[in-house]
């Protein structure tokens, strides 16, 4: 997905839809959420009264007083990059986030342990996830299950942003074992197959049984030399797909 270009904020003006993420958000008082792009505080007004705390985070230093003379006692306001800071501890994710930081704030959810995410993103982006044939869509399905909730028309924003919107709900699934298995290959950063190695000596192989393994998967000798970062869909299919075979 294309970033969009435009630097200004596009707030959602119907409140209804507001409440409806809400809704699906399914808050609670033990609740730490993590808002990511408070804008003028809308949503942050109807998370903040429902949870726990909210570390709600926004990069428009002229927002500050807006967002500070709101007085919500369990909220902290940090204007900095939320991309840059740590979310552990934090179980929750709520935010209308800019289009094109969608993939980002799913790949740190995943590192940081969040489990449940309550998002509005692009359309385009939503398609992504749906198709489960691009890097994001199969990790994404990987870790979650994902709700696609309801399509949000770009005129329900001031101003208008260029695309329609999606609003959708991710929550961590009990992952099958083989899935286990590639979470902790994908996760590690390394080259492929020392990543491969390490993970099935993890699961009670010996070194030379899992590289017994990788020759019956059948995968491409370069591919095996590259980072974990940089492995293709296909590569991820035929990995999926080894393991499961063997």
């Amino acid at each position: 997905m294309k970033p969009i270009a435009e630097k200004q904020q596009h707030f959602l003006k119907n409140k209804k839809i507001l409440e409806k993420e809400i809704v699906v958000a399914r808050l609670k008082k033990t609740d730490d959420v993590v808002e990511i792009g408070a804008g003028d505080g809308r949503l942050t007004r109807l998370i903040s009264p429902l949870v726990k705390s909210v570390t709600s985070y926004e990069t428009d230093a002229g927002l500050k007083e807006i967002l500070e003379n709101l007085k919500l006692k369990n909220v902290k306001f940090l204007f900095k990059n939320a991309l840059l800071e740590s979310w552990a501890g934090s179980n929750k994710i709520v935010s209308n986030i800019p289009y094109s930081l969608s993939e980002p704030v799913i790949m740190k959810a995943i590192k940081d342990g969040v489990k449940e995410l309550t998002l509005i993103v692009g359309e385009k982006f939503a398609k992504l996830l749906k198709e489960k044939e691009t890097k994001i869509g199969i990790i994404s399905n990987l870790y979650f299950e994902i709700k696609f909730v309801e399509k949000i028309s770009k005129d329900e924003f001031e101003p208008a942003p260029r695309v329609d919107s999606f609003l959708i709900h991710m929550k961590r699934k009990k992952p099958t074992e083989i899935e286990l298995v590639l979470q902790s290959i994908l996760e590690k950063e390394s080259k492929t197959k020392n990543a491969i190695i390490k993970t099935l000596q993890h699961y009670g192989k010996t070194k030379n049984e899992a590289r017994r393994m990788i020759d019956e998967m059948g995968l491409d000798k370069n591919n095996l030399e590259k980072s974990v970062k940089s492995l293709s869909v296909k590569v991820i299919e035929r990995l999926k797909k080894g393991l499961g075979e063997i």
